[in-house]
């Protein structure tokens, strides 16, 4: 249990620096920076996936599977890094992370129970209620963050379509990221291995996206990022693939609630380093929003029936 707790909570610090690295290139383009981000997943797993087949073992499930692995995969890239990374730039890393967590519980029980036929219990619900009611303090604080984040003074002028794109998209990846959960909680269920998974989310990403970003800024802008930026996204994608590694494990050494309590932590975490890192605001509506989704969380993973 105790390593299991240390893995756990690893991963949640992992996934905070993460996320805190890609706060610090917010300035680049969302596309480019969740292309990069995804680069260390292909190079870290590639060679797993190179022993197997050295060893004669099955990679890649057959058709059907795979195409919808694929196309999980393009919903968690493009709805998913995409619109996650453009919130952080809007409205900020404290709050950002967790309108997304929330998303993803909340459209994931609605997801799990049409095609995975999962129950929902009376305690998930009350979970949503307290979910929705963060969503709703979340929104209200948005505006201060997008200030904070977009560096507006006093008679600034704040665009409030920005402000609601930036809510938005935060959910809206959380329900991209729901989409590719279900599709890989499907995909895992003795038909593909984790290994060849993460590969194929991966290089799904770093295909599309870098197609996508070729397109929209050329080869010229490209090659005009900084190294530190280049330095930050790829340190991104390095703890990003290390803290779900590092979740996988705490998942095989105890239960999936008390692996997601710890998880939970994130919401924490992230506003905390929106705080003290990036002089993000506190204001109540975010430590209240942060104090709810963490509630919903714990709420909703106890409620789940084994």
């Amino acid at each position: 249990m105790a390593f299991a707790t240390v893995c756990g909570l690893f991963s949640a610090v992992l996934y905070t620096i993460a996320n805190s690295f890609l706060r610090a290139v917010t300035d680049s383009d969302p596309i480019w920076v969740s292309t990069v981000k995804a680069v260390p997943t292909v190079v870290l797993v590639g060679p797993w996936l190179v022993l197997r087949y050295t060893q004669r073992q099955r990679i890649w499930p057959r058709g059907s599977i795979f195409v919808t692995l694929v196309l999980g995969a393009l919903v968690g890239q493009l709805g998913g890094n995409v619109l996650f990374q453009y919130s952080l730039g809007v409205v900020g890393i404290a709050m950002g992370v967790s309108l997304t967590l929330g998303a993803i519980i909340v459209a994931g029980a609605i997801l799990g129970r049409l095609f995975l036929n999962e129950v929902v219990t009376l305690r998930m619900a009350a979970a949503l209620l307290l979910l929705i009611a963060a969503f709703v303090l979340l929104a209200r604080g948005a505006p201060q963050a997008y200030d904070s984040v977009a560096g507006l003074g006093i008679g600034g002028i704040r665009p409030w379509s920005s402000v609601a794109l930036g809510v938005g998209a935060a959910l809206s990846a959380g329900s991209a990221y729901a989409v590719l959960g279900v599709v890989i909680r499907y995909g895992l269920s003795g038909r593909v291995t984790m290994t060849t998974t993460m590969f194929t989310v991966g290089l799904v990403g770093v295909i599309s996206l870098g197609i996508a970003s070729i397109t929209r800024m050329g080869a010229s802008g490209i090659a005009a990022t900084s190294q530190y930026d280049l330095g930050m996204m790829l340190l991104a994608g390095i703890c990003n693939t290390l803290a779900f590694l590092a979740l996988t494990k705490a998942l095989q050494l105890t239960t999936l609630v008390f692996v997601n309590a710890l998880n939970a932590t994130q919401a924490t975490m992230a506003a905390v380093a929106g705080v003290l890192v990036f002089g993000e605001p506190l204001s109540p509506e975010l430590v209240w929003g942060v104090g709810l989704t963490i509630a919903g969380l714990m709420l909703m993973q106890s409620g789940r029936r084994r």
